[in-house]
């Protein structure tokens, strides 16, 4: 684990933070990204994602969508991934993210496209289709959030309503 938790909120030992973060992050497959923008408001959507050792998520878009107008706006968001619960309100998985979020180019390009066919193996098979991710030309892009900050909720692991906060050092 490339980064470190500083732990804000709670009383667990940031590497147990850190791990039950990557197995939420690991067990589910869909975020859901915030964003906002001057003209078009607050906005939410869904998105595959992959990520990384270093806490970065990765994933893809039309440039022509709202969230991202708005990251091209601002490049801040927020998100949250969470795994359904067995039972309504009981055994709570989740983990909320805030942090900086653009397009991907260059290196970063690179890491996200490898993150993301690393999880999706299907994805980017074509080399047309590789080669027009990693020049930023296309109507899609690959996008890189680098999570700033977390909040976490692991009932299985860290009880009931345990809530807990983290800064990310890097």
């Amino acid at each position: 684990m490339p980064y470190r938790l500083d732990v804000t909120q709670g009383d667990w030992p940031a590497a147990e933070l850190g791990k039950g973060v990557e197995g939420i992050l690991a067990e589910s497959q869909v975020l859901t990204l915030a964003t906002a923008g001057h003209e078009r408001g607050p906005h939410a959507n869904l998105a595959f994602f992959a990520h990384d050792q270093d806490l970065v998520l990765y994933f893809v878009s039309e440039r022509s969508t709202r969230h991202s107008l708005h990251l091209a706006e601002e490049a801040r968001a927020a998100a949250t991934v969470f795994l359904p619960p067995p039972a309504f309100g009981e055994q709570l998985r989740g983990v909320q993210l805030s942090g900086s979020a653009g397009e991907a180019w260059g290196l970063h390009a690179e890491a996200a496209f490898a993150a993301y066919q690393a999880r999706f193996p299907s994805f980017g098979q074509d080399p047309q289709v590789r080669s027009r991710f990693l020049a930023g030309r296309g109507a899609a892009a690959l996008y890189r959030f680098q999570v700033e900050e977390l909040t976490a909720v692991d009932e299985p692991h860290f009880g009931r309503r345990n809530y807990l906060r983290a800064r990310v050092l890097r």
